[in-house]
């Protein structure tokens, strides 16, 4: 892991009933979730000002992919 992965603190994973009821898709029902639940929400105060729950979204899931690269490089050593 880099050294900017070890200081990320995710975010704590919503409930099966928070992302049913703000429609989660299936594939970002991950720790990434509740970032995505806080765009959503942004969204539908109809603001078109949610680029930093947008970004802050991406950058969780880009820091998990390297994660798993990282435990699948480590594992195929």
């Amino acid at each position: 892991m880099t050294a900017h992965s070890e200081a990320y603190e995710y975010p704590p994973i919503p409930s099966q009933q928070e992302l049913d009821t703000h429609d989660v898709p299936f594939f970002h029902r991950d720790k990434c979730a509740a970032h995505l639940i806080n765009y959503y929400k942004c969204l539908d105060k109809g603001t078109s000002f949610c680029s930093a729950t947008k970004d802050e979204f991406y950058k969780c899931q880009y820091i998990a992919l390297k994660e798993r690269l990282e435990s699948h490089k480590k594992a195929t050593q």
